[in-house]
């Protein structure tokens, strides 16, 4: 293994000098890694998830999610958190290694205002102001006419830029915010779940608010890993109370394979494919006198995210935006950092611990390759998807089956269907990741030791449970706890998982 990660590697160092410099940024994703997202948070894409979904019934089924919008703060209204409706949202499927997309569904939604008259926002009791009914409840189905400022949607399948698109469905309604007991009672039931609606090849899709399942004491680890705890417990959940909008599709297995088969092993040809997720703006925004923008041009892309933390820890400052705006096909511009990872350095004089020296062919095969068949993982587990150059992208196995007993730390854990497989909502991402960058990890033996094999940011669960149904984040956050605002409470509840 050590001698192909080593010429991968030395391959994308060596296409990484014949770039000729870096792509030029348009506009800038993940919570708030890159200097030019911060003032577009309609764009910006926290977290990415792929994996065999799990529910029963659903065995032959892969469930794709991406978020936007993130740090939502539950009552922030009257307007709340809607998708934009200048932004084209995708997630792209690259099932051949060169690092371009072969199948992308796109996302667009339309927002409508039925009463422009009304004081209020995206909850209007119009009944009640006309004299005909009384205020409660005021949303309690998505056709309900209260609810004031609904958004349409539709997607749509691409194989690979300029052949066939597909549009799946159209005219799907997103639920409105949960704004309170009062506005929208009995969210889940009524509202959310209503919201998943079929598609015409036996999969399914769901666009609106869920709660924000990403885990992570985020202000102590910004804090130059200033953490409360380096174990798995101890730390607070940074994200705990907030929301995020997400768009989430399930997809035949082998609607996503290059032969268009179910791969009868992990190790078949085609059975690895890697996914991400982008955000577009339009070139050119025109400023009308009514206040109203007029978006014309063709897409540019904004956003980018396939790793969790990628962007955050590996890509340094000067070409954070840069790395939104490019493709994982262009990836060879960033391979040194992988290489060589400044993380890595941060660990070793926080912590005061040996870390293994570059080149990290071990960082290589998890974020720009894939892991190969090795003597580490074992004969039937592989993610490597390549054509010899480094494409930053989440792999998945599809032939790699749900785990019965899911373990948090993904393949450290010894569960070989979490995360550097795909990622479930319920991976411990940020552990993990420091474990691989403290070299804690098989692949690295000399330094595969405590604390490196054990570091942590004391946080080993999210704030809320997710769902054992799709789209498997948990019910956002309300806006009216009566108990003060939500993100000061960092209660850790078990997960339904």
């Amino acid at each position: 293994m050590r001698k192909i990660l080593t010429a991968v590697a030395a391959g994308a160092l060596a296409l990484a000098t014949l770039t000729g410099g870096p792509i030029r940024p348009t506009q800038a994703s993940s919570h708030r890694e890159a200097p030019l997202i911060v003032a577009d948070p309609l764009a910006a894409n926290p977290d990415v998830y792929a994996f065999r979904s799990p529910e029963a019934g659903r065995e032959g089924f892969v469930t794709l999610i991406a978020n936007w919008i993130p740090f939502q703060e539950p009552s922030g209204g009257p307007h709340f958190y809607k998708f934009d409706d200048n932004v084209l949202y995708e997630i792209k499927i690259d099932n051949t290694g060169d690092g371009v997309e072969d199948i992308t569904y796109q996302f667009r939604f339309n927002t409508q205002f039925k009463n422009p008259d009304i004081v209020l926002g995206m909850a209007a009791p119009n009944q009640a102001l006309s004299g005909t009914g009384g205020i409660e409840p005021l949303i309690t189905s998505n056709e309900d006419p209260d609810y004031n400022e609904p958004q349409l949607y539709t997607v749509t399948r691409q194989n690979r830029p300029g052949r066939t698109t597909t549009q799946l469905a159209g005219g799907l309604i997103t639920p409105p915010n949960n704004i309170g007991e009062r506005t929208t009672p009995n969210y889940e039931a009524a509202l959310a779940q209503p919201a998943v609606y079929p598609l015409p090849n036996g999969g399914r899709v769901f666009a609106g608010q869920r709660d924000e399942g990403f885990y992570i004491d985020v202000g102590a680890v910004f804090d130059t890993l200033n953490l409360r705890s380096i174990t798995d417990t101890g730390g607070v959940d940074g994200l705990s109370g907030f929301n995020v909008n997400t768009v989430a599709i399930e997809v035949p297995i082998q609607e996503l394979t290059r032969n268009g088969n179910v791969p009868a092993s992990a190790t078949a040809d085609g059975a690895v494919v890697g996914v991400w997720a982008t955000a577009s703006r339009r070139s050119t925004t025109v400023l009308r006198p009514n206040g109203k923008r007029l978006a014309t041009g063709p897409f540019r892309q904004v956003s980018r995210l396939g790793n969790p933390l990628v962007n955050e820890v590996i890509i340094p400052l000067g070409l954070k935006d840069t790395f939104n705006s490019s493709t994982p096909a262009n990836d060879a511009q960033f391979a040194q950092f992988v290489v060589d990872p400044q993380l890595a350095k941060l660990l070793a004089a926080v912590f005061g611990i040996a870390v293994p020296p570059p080149p990290r062919n071990d960082l290589v095969s998890i974020f720009a390759t894939g892991i190969p068949v090795n003597a580490v993982t074992g004969p039937n587990y592989t993610t490597f998807l390549s054509d010899g150059r480094p494409h930053e992208m989440m792999r998945l196995n599809v032939a790699i089956p749900p785990s019965a007993s899911p373990n948090r730390l993904g393949l450290l854990g010894g569960d070989v269907a979490g995360y550097p497989n795909g990622r479930r909502v319920g991976d411990d991402v940020v552990d993990i990741s420091l474990r691989a960058v403290a070299g804690g990890t098989p692949f690295t033996p000399p330094t595969n030791a405590p604390p490196n094999s054990t570091l942590g940011d004391g946080v080993d669960r999210n704030d809320l449970p997710y769902l054992t149904r799709f789209p498997y984040l948990g019910t956002p956050h309300s806006g009216n706890t009566k108990t003060g605002k939500p993100h000061e409470h960092h209660q850790i509840i078990p997960s339904s998982e």
